[in-house]
């Protein structure tokens, strides 16, 4: 959610910060965990040797091969288990822990076939592996509740909980400095000041048509509102249209309404591009009032069009969506 600014505690707070703004942002990125996807290699050579004792039967294949393939399996266990010491992940330990419970459980029955712990890797004694009993092979390598079955189960979840634990969402604390020129935010005060010109006007638009000016003070401020709005007018229309595209419509709408604004006192110069403001013009006359009531009354196109420009002209320069600020209008 963008934060919310009034223009002039914008302006402020980039005039106090050196003329910049800095967005902080939270920035949420997918990363790899290298540990656990050179893991995954690992367990998926370990599971091909697994499979191979999986299918393993009584007589189905030589003393030779079988102990060939056992000494591959531990090899791969081997190496899976060391791989696996770099992984931070719970949950893939976790599996890890089971497969590694699940040979110091069996550990006697291993023995009896030759298979040993030594120095934390598990070897195959081939003299023992050549007195083993078939049905303590059996026994490890078939049925159901066998040692293989239990480590193809638990090898298994180790390869879906990877699978969810390889990728994850990451979020990183990151920040934007957008850098201002001084009269930039000298364009944007003018914009403001013309918005709450036109405000101001509007606000006095009950006054001008009740077509009695005896109350001096707020006869004043109309006159003070509608100089604030020639003066801002000459500045902002200064500003290049690469800037602001909204500054072209400002200076269009000022042409278009030209008359008008010249009932009012502001007169305007399409080819100066220059407002200036004849406080002499009386305010009692039914051509000022109208002028008045259509450029700035209640839900007048020109006053609600001006203001509108002002606000995109300031977004513009300020550059509100690059730095995620949104402009509050101020209320008088």
């Amino acid at each position: 959610m963008a934060i919310q600014y009034t223009p002039i505690d914008l302006i402020n707070k980039i005039s106090n910060n050196n003329f910049s703004y800095t967005t902080h942002r939270i920035k949420k990125v997918t990363e790899t965990d290298t540990s656990i996807e050179k893991l995954q290699e690992k367990s998926e050579s370990f599971m091909k040797k697994l499979k191979k004792l999986k299918r393993y039967s009584s007589g189905s294949i030589s003393r030779d091969m079988l102990e060939n393939q056992l000494t591959d399996f531990l090899k791969s266990y081997n190496d899976m288990k060391e791989g696996s010491e770099s992984v931070t992940n719970k949950d893939v330990q976790k599996q890890i822990t089971k497969l590694e419970k699940l040979f110091k459980d069996n550990k006697k029955e291993l023995k009896k076939i030759g298979i040993e712990e030594v120095n934390g890797r598990y070897t195959l004694n081939s003299k023992t592996f050549d007195k083993a009993k078939d049905k303590n092979i059996d026994a490890l390598f078939t049925g159901y509740d066998s040692f293989i079955s239990k480590a193809d189960k638990i090898m298994r979840n180790l390869d879906e909980t990877a699978k969810d634990a390889v990728y994850s969402t990451v979020s990183h604390n990151t920040s934007t400095t957008t850098k201002y020129q001084e009269l930039d935010l000298a364009y944007a005060s003018y914009a403001t000041l013309a918005q709450s010109a036109i405000l101001s006007l509007n606000k006095c638009n009950a006054f001008v048509q009740s077509g009695n000016p005896s109350d001096a003070i707020v006869q004043e401020f109309v006159h003070d509102s509608l100089d604030y709005l020639g003066n801002s007018t000459n500045v902002i229309l200064q500003i290049d249209p690469e800037k602001s595209g909204a500054v072209k419509q400002y200076y269009q709408l000022c042409l278009e309404h030209k008359d008008k604004l010249a009932s009012v006192g502001l007169n305007f110069d399409g080819d100066t591009n220059q407002m200036t403001f004849d406080r002499t013009v009386d305010m009692t006359t039914n051509d000022y009032k109208s002028a008045f009531n259509e450029l700035f009354g209640t839900n007048a196109a020109f006053g609600t069009e001006l203001s509108e420009s002002c606000k995109n002209i300031m977004n513009d320069i300020l550059k509100t969506s690059k730095i995620e600020v949104s402009i509050i209008d101020e209320q008088i």
